[in-house]
């Protein structure tokens, strides 16, 4: 009876754990089309400074990011902004397919259901508690650059809030993941059984 209990438990917390990775998931597979992005950028930069081109566009009304031209340093700059994006969001994918840099002396000779113990105590203690201090203390910092209108010294891009907002919301929404692999991991930890099961995001 009280088996049955953890069970209906590690049931419900599966349930849960599955919208949070699900999501963590699908944001780490569209971002991670910016790589494309990145591409196009660096060879755009490679190209004007072959052809000696400091200029490649310029509009009369100013445009979000680019303000009245896009120049060199505008392809430059935009070249850090998507990888940028790109390294702080497709990190949940990382997360959830277990593909992230582990510094690995035991955990794989726990079992799984020790291994799920580990990750819920280094989400819990560790990651989480990270992810949400460095997001708060430097989101003072997000704000003085949008209210001050921050952006480049050399005619690059302009909003440059942007950027720097990215690193607090993508730290705080991988706070999110991580609180979805503890609900997962400690369905695992209740219920061995679920471990020989793929969840659903690897397929």
């Amino acid at each position: 009876m009280k088996y049955a209990a953890h069970v209906k438990v590690a049931a419900v917390l599966h349930q849960i754990s599955q919208p949070l990775i699900g999501v963590g998931v699908w944001v780490g597979r569209l971002t991670s089309w910016l790589v494309l992005a990145v591409i196009a950028a660096v060879m755009t930069t490679i190209i004007m400074n072959v052809l000696g081109m400091n200029e490649l566009l310029r509009w009369e009304s100013e445009v979000f990011l680019f303000k009245n031209a896009f120049t060199i340093n505008s392809a430059t700059e935009l070249q850090w902004y998507l990888y940028g994006i790109l390294v702080l969001f497709s990190s949940t994918y990382a997360l959830h397919t277990n593909s992230h840099v582990r510094v690995d002396l035991l955990y794989h000779r726990f079992s799984p259901r020790v291994q799920h113990l580990v990750d819920v105590l280094g989400h819990l203690f560790l990651l989480i508690p990270f992810c949400l201090m460095v997001a708060y203390l430097y989101w003072p910092q997000v704000m003085m650059s949008f209210n001050s209108g921050e952006q480049s010294n050399f005619g690059g891009l302009t909003d440059r809030y942007i950027i720097k907002g990215a690193l607090s919301v993508a730290l705080a929404f991988m706070a999110l993941n991580a609180l979805g692999r503890v609900f997962y991991s400690l369905s695992i930890v209740l219920d061995p059984t679920r471990a020989t099961k793929e969840p659903f995001h690897v397929h």
